[in-house]
């Protein structure tokens, strides 16, 4: 049976329409049927893609800039995010990597997934074609697709990341993580699935989800959270102070010093040797922005319990003493 390819160029406006969730449903459809039916349509729509995430990446640096408060401690932090727009320009151009295999079979044409890294130190919004949003934490990778499939939605995320997952019954929503996987049809969610963290972290804010994992198959309600730890699962409550980092804030409650340097490692990037066990089990609360960095992070902390530290000159090694 002949193929009749769409060979029509598409309406870049069309195209934006898309990436920013604007079309309807049969304007979804019509784009999906478009980058499948020809190579060179492909090429197009992966360009575009390319250029929309990296237009929107500088769009929300500025609108931060703009919105942010006169006094001078914010000041600095806004400096800090003007002098990030280069490592964020190299993740929506430089850092986006494509898989440019089709694999190409009688029904259609598959459309390859796009891999996203946000770098230490920031966040980033992505809005995915299906109306859904995704917050992701410093040092987070996604990998999703430009177009998703017409029987289900799928992402993969090695990190921290936090879902509003547009309502679609007849298209369930799969989360891919190295500790397992979690599926939703709609929902609001943050999962912290980090490979080379110690632990898997699954909190629901709104609407239902399902983890599967080799421990077993769980089922989640509004204010429930998940863990994982050497391979022992505990349930409990949701707390709001872990889903502070969407807003740039590292925040922390009554936590054991150990574990507030381990999680500065995972946000910041670096490696952290701890010698000092006298004060591992220090117990601390408070609240940093993300971008003050952790100088400033360490540089409070120290000042209720006594403990200096070492840097080399890029602060990916710090020696606590």
């Amino acid at each position: 049976m002949p193929v009749h390819l769409i060979l029509i160029p598409m309406d870049k406006a069309r195209l934006y329409k898309f990436f920013s969730s604007q079309a309807n449903d049969a304007e979804r459809s019509e784009i999906r049927r478009w980058v499948e039916s020809s190579p060179e349509n492909y090429e197009t729509f992966l360009a575009e893609r390319r250029f929309f995430d990296a237009a929107t990446i500088i769009g929300d640096i500025m609108d931060e800039k703009k919105s942010a408060a006169a006094p001078v401690r914010r000041s600095s932090r806004i400096l800090s995010r003007v002098a990030g727009i280069a490592a964020c320009l190299a993740v929506g151009v430089a850092s986006v990597a494509l898989d440019h295999s089709l694999h190409t079979t009688e029904a259609m044409t598959e459309v390859p997934y796009t891999t996203l890294t946000v770098p230490a130190g920031q966040r980033l919004k992505v809005d995915l074609g299906d109306g859904s949003s995704v917050w992701l934490n410093s040092n987070t990778t996604m990998r999703f697709p430009g177009v998703f499939a017409c029987d289900s939605r799928h992402v993969e995320i090695d990190g921290e990341a936090y879902f509003s997952v547009a309502k679609d019954s007849a298209r369930p929503f799969t989360v891919g993580t190295a500790y397992g996987s979690v599926e939703v049809t709609g929902t609001e969610f943050n999962v912290d699935a980090y490979k080379e963290g110690a632990t898997f972290s699954l909190s629901l804010v709104d609407g239902g989800v399902k983890y599967e994992a080799p421990e077993g198959c769980y089922m989640l309600v509004p204010g429930e959270n998940i863990t994982v730890s050497d391979g022992v699962v505990t349930k409990g409550r949701l707390s709001t102070e872990d889903l502070e980092w969407v807003h740039g804030i590292v925040s922390f409650s009554d936590m054991a010093l150990r574990d507030i340097i381990a999680r500065f490692e995972k946000y910041y990037g670096v490696d952290v040797d701890f010698c000092r066990a006298d004060i591992a089990d220090v117990r601390f609360s408070g609240k940093f922005y993300l971008e003050d960095g952790i100088e400033h992070a360490l540089n409070t902390i120290r000042h209720d319990v006594g403990f200096s530290y070492e840097a080399d000159k890029d602060f990916r090694l710090i020696t606590i003493k």
